[in-house]
């Protein structure tokens, strides 16, 4: 497997980040525990992008670009035909190294403000079938703890990213890029928001093609806990 993407600064100095790791296994939420329940609306994807909306990064970042997400019924990353997945997309046609392009949501905590002592997240991506993995960009997540309601008052923020690039990524195939313990600075901190994204970033290396397209399925974001504990086997489509 190639070496995860190790990125440092970018899109935000003050975020940590650290190094995901690209497998064919997927950790999915199914717990009894209301605190250990994948707090994401619509984080399977489920039957339309709603409220997922456009995230292209900005100054004093790179400006990214790309054409606008869509959600798509298959492939889903369990096969399901009630459910579905997003299609994002980046341009790399200008060199543009940190540039960034997927989707994003911001939403509050349905039991208000919460003391927040780590973080157990991560999504599924899929490069699909036919596209070099030439390590020109790298399928991201990342997810940003706020003080306030609406995403206002920034605490902290983690990410995890991994080089699309043979042979860790093979094209067609699911994989996971997760964070089950982000802790983050002063911890335990009371946050009341938060914003989780998942995007493709040009990481700087040339590109064999004008743009980059991945599919994106199972966001996860829980509380204070390591479970869920259930494990699916992928396959490519």
């Amino acid at each position: 497997m190639s070496s995860p993407d190790r990125r440092r600064g970018g899109l935000s100095s003050s975020l940590r980040r650290g190094a995901g790791t690209a497998a064919a296994l997927l950790l999915l939420a199914g717990m009894s525990s209301p605190q250990a329940q994948t707090v994401v609306p619509n984080a399977h994807l489920d039957t339309a992008l709603t409220p997922w909306a456009s995230f292209v990064s900005a100054a004093p970042d790179p400006a990214g670009s790309g054409n606008a997400p869509l959600w798509q019924a298959a492939p889903d990353v369990d096969g399901n035909p009630a459910s579905g997945s997003s299609l994002i997309h980046i341009a790399t046609t200008v060199p543009a190294a940190n540039a960034a392009s997927g989707i994003a949501q911001c939403f509050d905590f349905a039991g208000g403000p919460a003391p927040v002592s780590f973080v157990n997240y991560g999504m599924a991506f899929r490069l699909p079938a036919g596209t070099p993995a030439d390590g020109a960009v790298a399928a991201t997540v990342e997810v940003r703890l706020f003080s306030a309601a609406g995403c206002n008052g920034f605490i902290a923020g983690g990410t995890q990213g991994q080089s699309l690039s043979a042979p860790g990524v093979v094209a067609g195939s699911w994989n996971r890029l997760a964070d089950s313990g982000f802790v983050p600075p002063g911890a335990p901190v009371t946050a009341a928001s938060v914003q989780i994204r998942g995007y493709l970033r040009q990481t700087g290396a040339p590109a064999s093609q004008a743009g980059y397209a991945v599919d994106l399925d199972h966001f996860l974001l829980v509380l204070n806990s390591t479970t869920p504990v259930e494990l699916l086997q992928f396959s490519v489509d």
